[in-house]
């Protein structure tokens, strides 16, 4: 039975690369070799960012005599890495998973099922650190001299290394299991705190180089309060030299408190899996209800189903925030950015609109709020399709969402951005029409792309959020499409100006939406009738 479990937790994780979402089958092998080729590609293209990090440290610290330093920066870095990946879906994959009950249900203790959740955690977790940690060894094999148990130790560190990961991510998932079901806005709460983390993770990355740079030149002095700061990563580092006893300390520092961990948690894990989380009643008194459109009621059935998702809020929403912070960013340090500008495009002050085009639809793909949309109904479907309204405002409502939460903070960035790079009259008008039909070329493609790639056979929504097609496609799509109209512009710009080449790339946008628009029509609510 635990087996079976297992294996059915690692094919849920590893879904999106055996499993045909549409039709709910194993790939054949054609498609399992295409979709590992494109997820590998992008593994790669992170390591080779990582492997560049590794190089500029590894060399340097190595022949310093600090080999133990370099390990332990680079771990710390990819257990940053590790959480940030994983602790996203530890709360649902832990107490939200659709399939608790029913496993709860089967002659299997809770901690056996804790067990086999846990592993899917730390699968995940240690996908995320394996980006890190795999370039970091392959630099210390190339610019140090190793030995046998030195070449044994680095490779069985990033799996022990990662249930100090997974710990970490169980304990922020823990954190808001435990009050879950004691707050109202619970979902806000942890876009919140999950915000919090990720202004922190950027804020440190901004400041990597600086601090890599100091490291280099003042390892002496940067080494002695690391060694009590990171003591089990210092033992971390001196196991990659060879040193036994450091690999036991360090191994024996990730098991323990691990195992602490695990035993607390299997102490509540039944009742936090359990616990109720429907509202009370209001007692007594009269209930007032409003009336809306049909158009209205269907956006705020969407609007809830985001807000009430904090895994939807951060994977798909992110760019809304950002984009805000990004304005309020540039008002701010307005000065700086004029001046900043001023002499980068020294000579060529034209091309800084179209700059800011690029950067304001950059940050509009990071919102792909309509690309899971249609599979987040999940087998709870028919309710959608058997409303009395026609599928056509069902798809539409989807789209409404997207571009009420996208467009609106896209104009305002525009505007804030404006104010700094004081456009002519042409851009001035432009600019914020750019970021409007791209918002909602982004929107028409997430919904299109779903229909064709739709996955309602999930037990865990970060399925559909975070490991399917059809958010990758829209994703690094959007990035693509934003480069290919960077490319052609670069390539003419001796034959035509940047007013002419905007209003061409508003012509293309425009053509693209009513395109997609005509095909979500006719075809796509065909789709979406027959799902």
């Amino acid at each position: 039975m635990f087996k079976a479990l297992l294996k059915m937790q690692m094919l849920e994780v590893f879904s999106w690369l055996f499993m045909d979402k549409k039709t709910g089958k194993n790939r054949a092998k054609k498609g399992v070799v295409t979709f590992g080729i494109i997820y590998l590609f992008v593994f790669l293209f992170l390591s080779v960012i990582f492997f560049i990090v590794a190089k500029m440290m590894c060399a340097p610290l190595v022949n310093a005599g600090y080999t133990w330093m370099y390990f332990a920066i680079m771990g710390l870095i990819s257990v940053a890495l590790g959480v940030f990946g994983s602790v996203f879906n530890t709360f649902s994959s832990l107490y939200q998973a659709r399939d608790n009950d029913l496993l709860l249900s089967m002659p299997i203790s809770p901690s056996k099922i804790l067990a086999v959740k846990l592993a899917g955690v730390f699968a995940m977790g240690l996908l995320y650190e394996l980006i890190v940690m795999i370039p970091t060894v392959i630099a210390y094999f190339v610019f140090a001299k190793v030995n046998i148990l030195g070449i044994i130790f680095s490779i069985l560190i990033p799996f022990i290394l990662s249930l100090f990961v997974l710990t970490l991510s169980c304990i922020l998932g823990w954190v808001v299991a435990l009050v879950n079901g004691r707050i109202k806005n619970k979902n806000l709460i942890t876009v919140i705190l999950s915000l919090a983390f990720i202004v922190g993770y950027y804020f440190c990355y901004s400041k990597a180089y600086a601090a890599i740079q100091n490291l280099i030149a003042n390892p002496d002095s940067v080494g002695k309060g690391m060694k009590n700061f990171l003591y089990p990563l210092y033992h971390m580092g001196l196991a990659a030299q060879g040193n036994a006893a450091s690999m036991l300390i360090f191994s024996a520092f990730c098991i323990a408190l691990f195992a602490l961990f695990y035993l607390v948690l299997s102490k509540s894990f039944l009742r936090l899996a359990t616990a109720s989380t429907s509202v009370a009643k209001a007692k007594g008194g009269k209930t007032s209800f409003s009336s809306r459109s049909i158009a209205n009621a269907l956006l705020y059935k969407e609007l809830k189903r985001f807000l009430g998702s904090s895994v939807y809020m951060l994977n798909c929403g992110l760019g809304t925030v950002i984009m805000l912070v990004g304005g309020i960013a540039v008002i701010i340090k307005k000065d700086y950015f004029s001046s900043m500008l001023s002499e980068m495009f020294l000579g060529y002050e034209s091309l800084i609109p179209l700059l800011a085009v690029a950067v304001i639809c950059m940050m509009i793909t990071m919102n792909d709020i309509t690309a899971p949309s249609i599979s987040l109904e999940g087998k709870n479907l028919w309710l959608a399709q058997s409303l009395p309204v026609s599928s056509h405002q069902v798809l539409y409502a989807k789209l409404r969402l997207h571009i009420l939460l996208t467009a609106v903070p896209a104009l305002i960035l525009s505007l804030c951005i404006e104010t700094v790079i004081k456009p002519n009259a042409l851009f001035c008008v432009m600019i914020p029409v750019i970021a409007c039909l791209f918002t909602a070329f982004a929107g028409f493609a997430g919904l299109l792309i779903n229909l064709k790639m739709p996955n309602l056979n999930w037990t865990n929504e970060t399925v559909p959020v975070k490991q399917s097609m059809p958010v990758v496609i829209c994703l690094f799509g959007g990035w693509v499409v934003v480069l290919a109209f960077g490319a052609i512009y670069y390539a003419l710009m001796k034959f035509i100006n940047p007013e002419i080449y905007i209003i061409a790339v508003a012509a293309v946008l425009s053509a693209l939406c009513f395109a997609m628009a005509k095909w979500i029509n006719k075809k796509g609510v065909q789709i979406f009738e027959n799902l």
